[in-house]
């Protein structure tokens, strides 16, 4: 049973992310025919370790938006409705049925009878009901604001789930086929370690958490019960390794050196890392455009100056984009030009022809005009005195320190001083949300629907309620995001979701920089790892050939 037909615009966006794949080593689809029972003997066993540059905060698949969680969950657990990994269709998976409303308020799921939490307890109905009225409760506002208006969960029966929404709600069915933040959560775990739950996670996947030591690792092991693997993977049961070992190496090039020296099997790898490695034996590269949203700036509008227009679209055309990204990303980037990345359907090409160019001359005006000039001889400007400072957050990934210097230096060409201050990644979360910047780098891998605009920059979500790390509070602008949300109609959506960005772009809300295109080394002692249309890693087939 196929849903709304919501899930053609899906498709439209895998063929965009498909045709825009640079793969040196692409990803397609996992095979069809199942390997015979010895060959799958032979496959099992070992530890696959792989490498990241960020720990997560937390495991708490309601607790955050952090992408270093999801590189997690996704191992832990899986979604109620799975995605095909070359169309983006939706497909059967824990639900083997569903039926949508028209109106797109009410989403019924016939759930499997035989799928098991990690704790034993059986998932029906009720449990799934269970794991997500969490998200209602305080404390999980993040999650809440990328469900939507969620109104009941109702069991129809042992194993049928209905969702009632307040109203409609357009990117419904793709909240429920994320991995990550809609699965289920472990109830009996959840009452177990109760705010603890972030640093004990049960899910329904094909990986049982382990061991957490922080600093330095995450381990996860097989899951012997795991018999419900979605059926595009060749292996339908339990994982092929004993065990994966999560990584956690900030420093690019300690990690790559692991990389080299066989400890680690698999990583990201930056983009001034990627020549030495495409002509190696030894290493798959595998390619694909960010599906995220890209490096941008983030101005905070509640804090002086940058509540001033003029000051925001000055910063934005001082900014030299194209020297950042050979500095930064070894030129293996494309400059960004508003709010969502052109592979994520709802984008809006309009914004590239309105974005702010590299015209320090027109910069310095604008803030002439904001009263901040620059006196002969000085290198600071100033107004009634007071000299243009501002501070600027990141976390101590290398290409945003690059980036960040580099901005740095921009600026203080226009006049603005600059103080970065770099912080630890969680820690740099609570900041934002409590508004203390002026402004900050971000970037996200998470977002996959043009209702990302509603997260970011809707006035519910500022002020740590959600994602909103902008500050920004403004009634047009929330008009135009509820619109583009609770319209069920794809040209509505798309005219609205247009308007928000061209809204964002002209009020210079945020300054985008750079999408990156991803690069994964993968030892070619790893067989049959893969990728889907929107760069997520597909590991359910993947062994380890000594």
């Amino acid at each position: 049973m196929y849903p709304h037909k919501t899930s053609l615009f899906i498709a439209t966006v895998a063929i965009m992310l498909i045709a825009a794949m640079t793969a040196f080593g692409c990803a397609g689809p996992v095979g069809d025919e199942p390997a015979p029972e010895e060959e799958e003997e032979t496959r099992r066993g070992g530890t696959i370790v792989i490498g990241y540059s960020e720990e997560p905060p937390t495991l708490d698949a309601h607790g955050t938006t952090a992408a270093a969680t999801v590189s997690v969950l996704d191992r832990i657990g899986d979604p109620v409705l799975e995605r095909d990994p070359e169309t983006g269709d939706f497909i059967a998976h824990i639900a083997e049925e569903w039926d949508i409303s028209e109106d797109g308020k009410t989403l019924t799921l016939w759930l499997r009878d035989d799928v098991t939490f990690h704790s034993g307890t059986e998932l029906n109905a009720q449990t799934l009901k269970e794991s997500w009225e969490r998200i209602l409760e305080p404390g999980h506002e993040v999650a809440l604001g990328r469900m939507g208006p969620l109104g009941d969960l109702v069991v129809e029966d042992d194993y049928v789930l209905r969702i009632e929404m307040e109203e409609s709600f357009a990117p419904l069915m793709n909240w429920v086929s994320w991995r990550s933040w809609a699965q289920p959560v472990d109830p009996d775990l959840v009452r177990e370690y109760g705010d603890d739950y972030g640093r004990n996670p049960g899910s329904i996947g094909p990986y049982r958490f382990d061991e957490w030591l922080t600093g330095q690792e995450i381990s996860l092991v097989r899951n012997e019960d795991y018999d419900w693997a979605p059926e595009f993977y060749d292996n339908r049961g339990p994982a092929y390794p004993d065990a994966l070992r999560l990584r956690y190496i900030m420093e690019d090039a300690t990690r790559v050196a692991a990389l080299e020296t066989g400890e680690i099997h698999i990583t990201s790898l930056p983009s001034t890392e990627v020549e030495r490695f495409i002509d190696d034996p030894d290493f798959e590269i595998f390619s694909y455009p960010r599906g995220g949203v890209s490096m941008h700036v983030l101005f905070n509008h509640e804090r002086e100056p940058m509540d001033d227009l003029r000051v925001r679209q000055a910063l934005s055309y001082a900014i030299d984009k194209s020297a950042i990204i050979d500095v930064a990303a070894d030129g293996r980037a494309e400059e960004a030009h508003g709010p969502l990345p052109p592979t994520m359907w709802g984008y809006w090409d309009g914004v590239e022809d309105i974005s702010y160019d590299h015209d320090l001359e027109r910069a310095g005006a604008l803030l002439d005009d904001a009263g901040w000039t620059l006196d002969e001889g000085e290198s600071v400007r100033t107004r009634d005195g007071e000299p243009l400072e501002i501070t600027l957050y990141l976390t101590s990934f290398d290409h945003w320190v690059l980036t960040a210097e580099m901005l740095q230096a921009q600026w203080r060409e226009l006049g603005v001083e600059v103080i970065i201050e770099n912080y630890e990644w969680g820690t740099v979360l609570e900041y934002l949300a409590d508004g203390r910047h002026h402004t900050a780098l971000m970037g996200y891998s998470t977002s996959n629907d043009p209702d990302w605009l509603y997260r970011v920059f809707h006035s519910s979500q500022a002020g740590g309620a959600g994602i909103n790390r902008h500050h920004i509070r403004n009634d047009e602008l929330d008009n135009l995001v509820e619109r583009q949300r609770y319209t069920m109609d794809p040209d509505e959506r798309l005219q609205y979701a247009g308007e928000a960005q061209r809204f964002a772009v002209e009020q210079a809300v945020q300054a985008p920089i750079y999408i990156l295109t991803e690069y994964v080394a993968v030892n070619r002692k790893v067989e049959d790892f893969a990728i889907d249309y929107r760069g997520n890693w597909l590991l359910h087939d993947m062994w380890l050939n000594e």
